[in-house]
């Protein structure tokens, strides 16, 4: 007995003069608050309401992977109806058998949206039918991949009207959550001129590359100015629905954006290759869009047998040239999964991505372990310094890969950068803190971590060289000030305390 009350008195002393040692330590200075807010992450982990709260104020700096339609709230597209008139005074209509955003006129069978706002069983429905909410697998629907890649062609009669309204609303939450910089996807091909059909066809005669392009020089020189107007529209709207040009401007205004010119994969080659060019040659033009990338189902048909063109397409139309310079390219690649297509589709995405059509930043990248010699795939892309956009919730209610599956702690393991992104959040019902906290909870990623993910988010973005260094700056301060607060927050003893008892964790 004697032996085991001096154990316990020995114990006690220790962690006295361990306790002493830590408020002397934080007393003099001797650890920065990076040590003290990384100690102050591990004791929250296991509450999640803190940890979420800690996740939230957090600098977590860019979101790059957002597709600009499927990242509002189905409620955000309902309190924008007064936006949808068609010229007539009607506004747009819900149909509710496909559960798709319709043209007037409207009826019994596809009331006006407008009608949601004082009917809230036809309001739930509609927000259900065009995001994840509440959804359960039925016959139409079978699965969590075929609701979520539904809801564009849902929604996509609204969300094209409001293109400034859907950035606005983002970059206030953006704001809200700590977000300094996004780079939203959207297709930006406008509707005049069109694509002539007797150019697609003689693009449809050759496989030589350069001979496409000199076929599409005269709809091209004649796009890009056309598509230049919308942006500028949008930018001027931007401005006006957040005040910015005021002495009231909305904290949105402190986020930095630029547009991702999205090409469909899903569409015929010859018009794939057509979209694609202008992308490149938009990209070159206007500063306000960073990069390309493709969209779409990547296990559809079409995606599947053109994917080797299509990859060959961007490489050729990107790459720098005597007269143009190189096209920042982010693809979609690898959101693919053991079941959904044939093994063989599951083995080369990523890296044609990587080596043929020469990608800066790969979306998803879930299908790695299937990859051929996927050590050597991560050996290249930690060389390039190629980027994996990681989509946690958007990986988990399409494919089903999450947890211990997902290839995220592969990917660190490897020296490749991660940024964690949210895909789409208004269809999946998240944010990017939902996704800090999935990596936090699921994952062995601790504060020094997630900061520098929150750091490669901005190494990592298509901002020109001037703006990449004013935001790492920002990025600084903001941590800086951060460490600061949570450190202010704490007493010296609870502080040090934390610091104890991290170096036992």
């Amino acid at each position: 007995m004697r032996r085991v009350l001096q154990g316990s008195a020995f114990v006690a002393l220790a962690l006295i003069v361990v306790a002493i040692i830590g408020l002397f330590v934080l007393a003099c200075g001797c650890v920065g608050n990076t040590a003290v807010t990384a100690a102050r992450f591990s004791a929250l982990r296991a509450d999640h309401t803190q940890l979420r709260a800690f996740l939230k104020a957090m600098p977590k700096r860019a979101d790059l992977h957002v597709h600009l339609s499927g990242a509002v709230y189905a409620e955000d597209l309902l309190r924008w109806g007064d936006a949808y008139e068609d010229g007539n005074g009607r506004g747009l209509c819900f149909e509710i058998a496909s559960g798709k955003v319709v043209t007037p006129p409207c009826s019994d069978k596809a009331p006006a949206l407008a009608d949601a706002l004082t009917k809230q069983w036809l309001y739930d429905d509609i927000v259900n039918a065009l995001s994840m909410r509440n959804f359960l697998p039925s016959a139409d629907t079978p699965s969590g991949h075929d609701q979520f890649f539904s809801t564009f062609a849902k929604f996509g009669e609204a969300t094209w009207r409001v293109t400034a309204a859907m950035t606005a609303t983002l970059l206030r939450r953006y704001a809200a959550e700590s977000v300094q910089h996004t780079e939203l996807m959207i297709t930006l091909t406008p509707p005049e001129p069109r694509l002539a059909d007797d150019v697609l066809a003689r693009i449809r005669e050759t496989d030589d590359p350069a001979a496409r392009l000199a076929l599409l020089k005269g709809y091209i020189e004649q796009a890009v100015p056309n598509a230049q107007k919308a942006i500028r529209g949008w930018e001027t709207s931007v401005n006006r629905l957040l005040n910015c040009d005021t002495g009231a401007a909305d904290p949105g205004c402190s986020v930095s954006y630029r547009y991702i010119a999205q090409v469909s994969r899903n569409s015929d080659e010859a018009r794939v290759f057509a979209n694609t060019a202008l992308a490149a040659a938009l990209v070159r033009a206007d500063p306000r869009v960073a990069g390309l990338n493709f969209v779409g189902p990547e296990d559809y048909r079409v995606a599947r047998e053109d994917y080797r063109k299509h990859m060959a397409a961007i490489g050729f139309l990107t790459r720098k040239t005597a007269t143009d310079r190189e096209v920042p390219v982010a693809l979609h690649a690898g959101e693919l999964w053991l079941g959904l297509v044939p093994p063989d589709d599951l083995t080369f995405h990523i890296r044609d991505a990587v080596e043929t059509a020469g990608a800066k930043r790969i979306g998803h990248g879930v299908a790695l372990a299937f990859e051929r010699r996927s050590d050597e795939l991560l050996a290249v892309m930690r060389r390039r310094k190629v980027a994996v956009e990681i989509n946690l919730t958007s990986n988990d209610v399409i494919l089903g890969v999450r947890g211990k599956d997902h290839p995220l702690m592969a990917y660190r393991a490897a020296n490749v950068p991660v940024a964690l992104s949210t895909d789409d959040a208004g269809v999946s019902r998240i944010d990017l803190t939902n996704e800090y906290f999935r990596a936090a909870r699921d994952y062995p990623i601790d504060y020094r971590a997630l900061k520098t993910i929150a750091r490669a988010s901005i190494e990592h973005s298509f901002l020109d060289d001037t703006a990449k260094s004013a935001a790492l700056t920002q990025l600084n301060d903001a941590f800086r000030k951060f460490e600061q607060e949570v450190v202010k927050k704490g007493s010296l003893f609870g502080n040090a305390w934390a610091l104890v008892a991290s170096s036992w964790r």
